[in-house]
């Protein structure tokens, strides 16, 4: 993403397909329809790190998700741009995050960032804690960026009529259909931000959403590092890394 000058379009989203807008370079041209105003106030680098992670959240926890005030939801893999994104939007309509992740060492970072609970699933059972944390219900929303047969122990802590909700393919083993011999009572489908994008309605609902959120401050990104454009090569490194706690973010220098 670039540095635009104040008031200039940041924020790339595309309509229909990630390939049509894959760019880089400190001068880009696109569609009209691709690009939201940086809100006045936003710095450069954090209107780059808001909109695709914060439209996929929304798109997936509000707008499809129907998640709504008091409502458990399960945050997998939660360190993640998405996953941090999730988390706030989460606690900005008053439902209780529940995040995972397996590095102890990412827990604070996830409960520094609005996690009512964070469950390190190398250390924690996974259904266990869920069920401790609900009371025994399990959450009405599960969020998963990881995908393949993972989404069997997830499901077992979804609550009867529940969500999941897929939104990657960390694991690229084949995803199976949860429980699919006993027919659990809950739905499963796939996410992607191009609903939200593709939907000029929808859009507007989430831009709306985003930018009041940034005003108020219940919405902030968090940007682990910044790289200039001309070392490009070093960040896509550091992100093949996976050690990163949030967004990597991409500036230009203007000599």
């Amino acid at each position: 993403m670039t540095d635009f000058a104040e008031g200039d379009p940041v924020g790339v989203v595309p309509a229909f397909s990630m390939n049509d807008y894959g760019t880089y370079g400190d001068r880009v041209i696109v569609s009209a329809a691709a690009v939201v105003p940086r809100p006045a106030g936003v710095e450069p680098v954090t209107a780059a790190a808001v909109w695709m992670a914060y439209i996929t959240a929304y798109g997936a926890l509000i707008d499809e998700g129907s998640l709504r005030a008091g409502d458990h939801v399960l945050l997998t893999a939660a360190a993640g741009g998405v996953g941090l994104a999730a988390i706030q939007t989460a606690r900005r309509i008053g439902a209780v995050p529940i995040a995972t992740t397996r590095d102890a060492g990412k827990k604070q970072a996830l409960v520094d960032a609005g996690a009512a609970h964070v469950i390190v699933t190398d250390e924690e059972d996974l259904v266990a804690r869920v069920k401790e944390i609900t009371g025994g219900a399990g959450v009405r929303l599960a969020f998963d960026p990881i995908a393949g047969p993972g989404v069997e122990e997830i499901a077992r802590a979804i609550t009867p009529g529940g969500r999941l909700l897929i939104y990657g393919s960390l694991d690229p083993r084949p995803t199976p259909l949860p429980n699919a011999a006993f027919y659990p009572d809950l739905s499963t489908g796939t996410f992607t931000m191009f609903r939200v994008t593709g939907d000029a309605d929808r859009l507007r609902r989430a831009v709306a959403f985003i930018n009041a959120g940034l005003r108020d401050g219940s919405l902030a990104p968090v940007v682990d590092r910044t790289f200039d454009l001309a070392d490009i090569v070093a960040a896509h490194r550091y992100m093949e890394l996976g050690a990163q706690t949030g967004k990597i973010v991409i500036t230009v220098s203007h000599d």
